[in-house]
């Protein structure tokens, strides 16, 4: 009996996940770290340490910049909404797309403010 031909996966699912980085930089007074491709459990700690080092640092308030990100889970949003040290202020940068509607039906935008562009966020925090 020969083997049954197995069924071809329908095209668009064998994509791989977009690689993750996490940067650092100032821009004035004001630290960004800037979060691309996808914020999961796998790399939520890793944020989670970056935020709590520079609120470590300097208090103030930390932008943090979720343009590049393509997808987040609730790992990554535990990790955004975590208490930092110093009373460290959280702002996010997420632009209108899947992202940011995850922010929205978790209700994330009441908690920590969410902007459209690091422009707008920078000019927030002064």
């Amino acid at each position: 009996m020969a083997a049954a031909a197995r069924p071809s996966r329908p095209k668009g699912l064998d994509i791989e996940p977009e690689p993750f980085s996490i940067t650092r930089s100032t821009h004035g007074a004001t630290e960004v770290v800037t979060v691309a491709g996808e914020l999961d459990m796998a790399n939520a700690d890793q944020v989670a340490e970056l935020l709590d080092e520079v609120g470590n640092e300097g208090g103030g308030t930390i932008v943090v910049d979720l343009s590049g990100l393509s997808f987040i889970d609730s790992s990554g949003i535990h990790a955004l909404l975590r208490p930092r040290p110093h009373d460290a202020a959280v702002e996010l940068v997420c632009p209108p797309g899947n992202v940011r509607r995850v922010l929205e039906v978790t209700k994330l935008e009441r908690v920590l403010p969410v902007h459209d562009t690091l422009a707008q966020a920078l000019a927030a925090v002064g």
